[in-house]
């Protein structure tokens, strides 16, 4: 298994966000996890990722225990964590954020896919190498993301809402690449509000209620668990993020 979490709890203070979820990807595989805002989803990825620290728990990344490991050490073991919003340095051009995804992956000790790879994964990009990446649009921002992300050669990806703020055809054809992505390799572990980008997308899912994993299995199977979250929260139920 590429990512494997075991009882994995993380609080803000007092305040519990995560209660003991255990979860696994494996490579070649898109794994959803959905759930309303303050279901636990963002939390979730930022304690994988190493960017939240209290927490207990065990999450083992291609059998390395990686928990302890502090965020860039855990960068440098495949772990790639994609941020709501498609952050990228905005004064640097869309080819120079694709280099410093080809200095991480050298990093790993991997080698780096190359650029002509990167315009067949990523079409949308290549009349784009010398703009500002603070000059792209929702969608060009949140696909040179995901280009950084594969230039550096991860074994696991984490995407955080990949479908925010994007168009419907724009964010059709991102999780078609995501899936493609796995197809070549990767484990993907994909936050996601909407279910329906991720149905015919991911091989497997988890719902996310209070920090707590209530359903598990395929996507298409689990809108049951998902409409009575939703109904739940509207009747006036609170839940921390």
């Amino acid at each position: 298994m590429s990512l494997s979490i075991r009882e994995l709890s993380a609080s803000y203070g007092q305040a519990r966000a995560l209660a003991e979820v255990s979860m696994d990807v494996a490579a070649g595989s898109v794994v959803g996890v959905l759930g309303r805002n303050g279901a636990g989803k963002t939390t979730l990825l930022r304690t994988v990722a190493g960017l939240h620290r209290d927490k207990t728990g065990t999450v083992f990344a291609q059998g390395l225990d990686i928990t302890s490991l502090r965020c860039d050490q855990i960068a440098l073991r495949g772990v790639a964590l994609s941020r709501e919003g498609g952050r990228s340095p905005g004064s640097l051009s869309v080819n120079d954020n694709l280099m410093l995804g080809r200095r991480l992956a050298v990093l790993r000790g991997r080698k780096p896919p190359e650029l002509a790879e990167i315009w067949k994964w990523f079409p949308i990009l290549e009349p784009l190498a010398a703009r500002a990446a603070g000059l792209l649009s929702g969608g060009q921002r949140q696909a040179l993301v995901l280009a950084v992300a594969f230039m550096s050669s991860p074994s696991i990806l984490l995407l955080d809402e990949p479908s925010a703020g994007l168009a419907p055809p724009v964010a059709a054809e991102l999780f078609k690449t995501i899936r493609q992505l796995a197809d070549a390799g990767m484990a993907v572990l994909v936050v996601e509000q909407a279910p329906a980008w991720l149905m015919g997308i991911a091989d497997d899912g988890y719902v996310l209620e209070v920090g707590r994993v209530v359903d598990h299995g395929p996507v298409e199977s689990m809108m049951a668990s998902i409409e009575a979250s939703n109904k739940a929260f509207a009747s006036g139920g609170r839940i921390h993020t």
